[in-house]
């Protein structure tokens, strides 16, 4: 019968000795546990960065940080508004002209006067000055003052132009306040008092004023992110609107929410697997590591265990002992770790980023919930490590433990004399087979940087390079808006602007300039019948069925000058230019897949057919010439309505939209020894007029970038596996050596040498790396054959090619690690004499 006690300070003296006592194992465990938490933090901050990074961004494209915003408001009106209690956070603003200087010819700049509140959540933060105060002052940025030749300095003046719905005027002001601009920009705001806006009105004939009066826009943000849309319909009623009237309606009034927060893509359920999988293999990792350690060290101390109960110690007492140890461990290990793991998520932020649309990236400060996640998950790690390690000591018996030596059950074959030519041999593989669990753990913590480091770089190796390109540009050259693949922009802003394009079109040693259209119109001008489409309303003389069953009766509509058909890939029919430029006949145009290939199982139209097209009220019948496949560099980013758009010649498109004149995409190629000079003056050109330019050699860059950033991700990780599996089996090895110290003495009692006993701990580490190896290059050809190939098949520009060839330098790398370290714990164990050794043990 086992005497219990309740001698906690006892436990935890002993507790606290025993910690003292496994030095060398303290600082590998510490090693692990700072490890676990760096990976788990390190994935918490980048996670979170990406978040933070990505909807900032995405508001400085929107404009502002407010969830929803009313216009066309009286003064009263807006004040009411403003002071509404469903509102945690509110701005109010007015437009009242458009700076109309001849330095903002590629930029819109609107004047009008906004609250200090409303100014900051548009990111309109002073860097100098006050807000205007004054009606002879304004705030503007950077970008405003460098156009106008003025300094970065308040107390500057200039000749403000502006333009009213009654004409130009012009007013002398002064610069009062500065922010900073954001680089390309295409629209702004050029900041007055709310008195100036009042007098400019008060300039303007009655039949004008009174509309313009009602100029006030309020902006504002709720307690919740939840039901935004249904929140604000309910504030737009209780206002006395119909927030379902469209513009001309009764009880119609503009109200939108803002972009950003209808916009789901951090937390995709892609998004939240790959998040998971991350925390289940770091998890799987630290467990790996930490319950080797405290396992291996349980057996050696497992004599001290034994005497423990003898003398009354409960089981649950020596689990606590244990499980003790670690948390102590962990209170050096963890902070260490979260700090290190902070430092790395910012520093892969931007890896990460660079394989997104949004590039820039935000410095993530400390947050008391990441770090505690963190910390949770990896004191999480530690105590399931230490719950079976304790559970084992707990349960020994005191007889056992005393007869303990660390080996295996099971009956061991005799080795005939014949066969001791390689008895170190035999010995170092019957070491290993006396815990084979322990055996399996090492391997396992090995197998794991071997397998993802093989799968990252062979999926990477899978990424097709021309694919990229081909997809990303139609030509050597795509000029097209700096803001084009921004989400939060209009997309009429998207365009090129004409006088750009002609000076493009004119530059010597261009080839097949081409130009592509498309019919846009504002938001607020594009009610839900999408006025900007075309709508088929027959096709062979058969009417569209109203409930559009047989196919999508809205278009997108493109306009292409004869360069930009050239680009094209024909799928049926031919196209005759001229004949197009009639006004009797379209192109359907359909797009081609990401990887260059045409679905034949979802084309509507055909070469030959006739459709009849309603186009904002007029009606009119025309034949499609020809169906043609166009790549993303030949369309608007994005497609709305039918899968096949309406596509007209050059000249037809201009006379019917007159309004839609400036071009989405020029396109050009270079004749021979020009492309360097071209691509010099570009980038300077575009710079200047707020384009962004796209090259096969920008298309080749930003390639080698996403290839890049995977890479670096996952052989940083790989990189901090692989050294939590060395640092197990640097422990296995250790931990092996002192808990057989005394048969390691007993042998060479016996005539072992040193020599053959170094033998023997290196052949026992190499033994680890061959089996480690062998199976991280098995396990890893099974992943490269099905999980690798699965996600190269759904990733659009790759081609999957088999590889295992890092797999296999790794486990070489291994296994010259396993032979160094051994032979390094040799040199530091197998020292003096027999008598000393065995002094040392006693």
């Amino acid at each position: 019968m086992v005497l219990n006690n309740n001698n906690k300070k006892f436990i935890k003296t002993l507790s606290n000795n025993c910690l003292k006592a496994n030095r060398n194992r303290n600082i590998i465990a510490v090693l692990a546990i700072i490890l676990t938490a760096v990976l788990f933090t390190a994935l918490a901050t980048v996670a979170q960065g990406t978040m933070i990074s990505t909807k900032e961004q995405m508001f400085r494209q929107a404009g502002t940080r407010y969830m929803v915003s009313i216009k066309g408001l009286s003064k009263g009106q807006a004040d009411e508004l403003a002071e509404d209690p469903v509102f945690t956070e509110t701005g109010m603003e007015r437009s009242i002209a458009i700076a109309v200087n001849p330095e903002f010819k590629n930029l819109t700049a609107t004047v009008g006067w906004m609250s200090k509140a409303a100014a900051e959540n548009s990111f309109m933060n002073l860097e100098k000055g006050h807000y205007p105060e004054k009606d002879n002052e304004i705030a503007c940025d950077t970008v405003v003052l460098d156009l106008l030749g003025l300094p970065e300095e308040t107390g500057t003046s200039f000749t403000l132009e502006y333009e009213t719905i009654e004409g130009k005027k012009e007013a002398q002001m002064t610069v009062c306040g500065i922010w900073k601009g954001m680089e390309h920009e295409q629209r702004t705001t050029i900041m007055v008092t709310d008195s100036f806006a009042d007098k400019v009105i008060g300039e303007l004939s009655s039949q004008y004023a009174e509309s313009e009066r009602d100029s006030y826009t309020v902006r504002g943000t709720f307690a919740s992110e939840k039901k935004i849309r249904e929140t604000l319909d309910s504030i737009v009623k209780k206002m006395g609107y119909n927030p379902d009237a469209e513009r001309g309606e009764e009880g119609f009034i503009i109200h939108h929410v803002n972009p950003v927060y209808e916009t789901k893509s951090m937390d995709s359920g892609q998004t939240i697997v790959i998040m998971a999988v991350g925390v289940l293999l770091i998890l799987l990792a630290g467990y790996l590591i930490i319950y080797n350690i405290f396992k291996i060290s349980i057996e050696k101390d497992i004599r001290l265990y034994g005497q423990l109960k003898t003398i009354g110690t409960a089981p649950r007492q020596i689990r606590y002992m244990v499980s003790r140890q670690g948390m102590m461990l962990s209170l050096v290990g963890i902070p260490a770790g979260l700090v290190l793991g902070w430092l790395l998520g910012n520093a892969l932020q931007p890896l990460v980023m660079a394989s997104t649309s949004y590039s820039e990236t935000v410095f993530i400060k400390p947050n008391v919930w990441v770090w505690l996640f963190a910390a949770a998950f990896t004191l999480l790690t530690v105590r399931i490590s230490c719950s079976r390690p304790g559970k084992i000591a707990g349960k020994i018996s005191p007889v056992e433990a005393l007869k303990y030596h660390g080996t295996g059950s099971g009956k061991k074959k005799q080795k005939k004399g014949k066969d001791s030519r390689n008895r170190i041999l035999q010995m170092a593989a019957a070491n290993l087979g006396r815990s084979k669990g322990k055996t399996v753990l090492v391997i396992l913590s090995i197998c794991l940087s071997v397998i993802l480091l093989n799968s990252v770089l062979n999926f990477t190796e899978s990424m097709d390079k021309e694919t990229y390109v081909n997809h990303q540009t139609a030509a050597d050259f795509d000029a097209r808006s700096d803001e084009y693949l921004k989400s939060m922009t209009e997309d009429y802003l998207k365009v090129v602007p004409r006088k750009a394009a002609q000076e493009l079109a004119g530059l010597e040693g261009i080839k097949d300039f081409s130009q592509v259209y498309v019919r846009m119109v504002p938001d607020e001008e594009n009610t839900e019948d999408q006025a900007d489409l075309a709508k088929v309303t027959k096709i062979n003389g058969e009417a569209t069925p109203d409930d559009i069953t047989k196919f999508d009766r809205n278009r997108m509509m493109y306009g292409f000058d004869e360069n930009a058909f050239m680009r094209a890939e024909v799928i049926e029919g031919e196209i005759d230019y001229e004949k197009l430029c009639s006004g009797d006949y379209v192109v359907a145009n359909g797009f081609l897949s990401d990887r260059g290939e045409y679905n034949f199982d979802v084309q509507e139209f055909h070469a030959g057919d006739k459709i009849e097209l309603d186009i904002q009220g007029n009606k009119k019948e025309y034949t499609i010439m020809a169906v043609i496949g166009t790549m993303n560099s030949l369309n608007m980013s994005y497609s709305s309505g039918g899968y096949e758009s309406i596509t007209f010649a050059e000249p037809v498109f201009a006379q019917m939209f007159p309004d839609s004149q400036n071009p989405i995409h020029c396109l050009f190629d270079t004749e021979e020894g020009y492309f360097d000079s071209i691509n010099s003056y570009m980038q300077d050109y575009s710079e200047k007029n707020g384009l962004s330019v796209l090259t096969r050699l920008t298309a080749e860059e930003e390639f080698k970038e996403t290839q890049g950033t995977y890479n670096a991700v996952g052989i940083i990780v790989s990189l901090i596996l692989g050294v939590i599996g060395v640092l197990n089996l640097i422990n296995v090895i250790f931990t092996g050596a002192i808990a057989r110290q005394r048969e390691f003495a007993s042998m060479r009692s016996i005539g072992m040498t040193k020599g053959q006993l170094r033998k023997l701990f290196i052949y026992e580490g190499i033994m680890y790396a061959i089996l480690a190896g062998t199976a991280g290059i098995a396990i890893s050809a099974v992943v490269s054959l099905t999980l690798v190939k699965g996600l190269t098949a759904g990733w659009w520009f790759a081609r999957y090619r088999f590889a295992i060839l890092p797999a296999v330098v790794t486990a070489l790398i291994c296994l010259l690690l396993s032979a160094a370290i051994s032979a390094i714990v040799d040199r530091l164990w197998n020292k003096g004499s027999v008598v000393e050794q065995l002094r040392e043990i006693e």
